[in-house]
């Protein structure tokens, strides 16, 4: 586990990178086929010369294996995300900066904040609500299931043409 002081390391303007197994992100895992393979991580820090905030620029890339929410089955997704996370030291700072501009992402000065839960947040957020394959390929083994089920009304259409007789 990765900690730092996200404030002290954006004033030294400090500089990480390295990766986490998928099977360690414990709150990602349920979303995904297979845990195998890792995601990896870059993070870089400063002070914005303007405004004198302490920002944190985060990058994650990485290929994960998403459950398509038609067939439920594996499906590639590729993730390369970059953002710029700046720091306040309250929330009202946070609420009035993002007030003035809607495309600042803000987070709270953590003195022990955890990387690989940073890095966890980021992809979370950066997944579809309801991955889906363009044509899904268990179409065909969804059939094939269907197809070995009896038809609950085939009874009925026995009955209806016995009838007809």
């Amino acid at each position: 586990m990765t900690v730092i002081h996200s404030a002290e390391f954006a004033q030294e303007g400090r500089e990480l990178k390295g990766s986490i197994p998928l099977s360690q992100l414990s709150r990602l895992s349920d979303l995904l086929a297979d845990t195998s393979g890792e995601i990896a991580w870059h993070i870089e820090s400063g002070v914005d010369d303007r405004t004198q905030r302490p920002w944190l620029y985060l990058e994650v890339k990485g290929d994960l294996q998403l459950i398509c929410q038609r067939c439920l089955l594996g499906m590639p997704w590729s993730i390369h995300n970059e953002t710029v996370l700046t720091q306040f030291a309250t929330e009202e700072e946070i609420d009035e900066a993002e007030a003035i501009d809607e495309d600042l992402d803000g987070i709270l000065i953590d003195p022990e904040l955890d990387i690989e839960a940073l890095v966890e947040d980021e992809l979370l957020l950066a997944l579809p609500v309801a991955p889906v394959h363009d044509e899904c390929g268990g179409d065909d083994a969804l059939a094939k299931l269907a197809s070995k089920k009896p038809n609950p009304f085939a009874v009925l259409a026995q009955l209806k043409t016995r009838k007809a007789e």
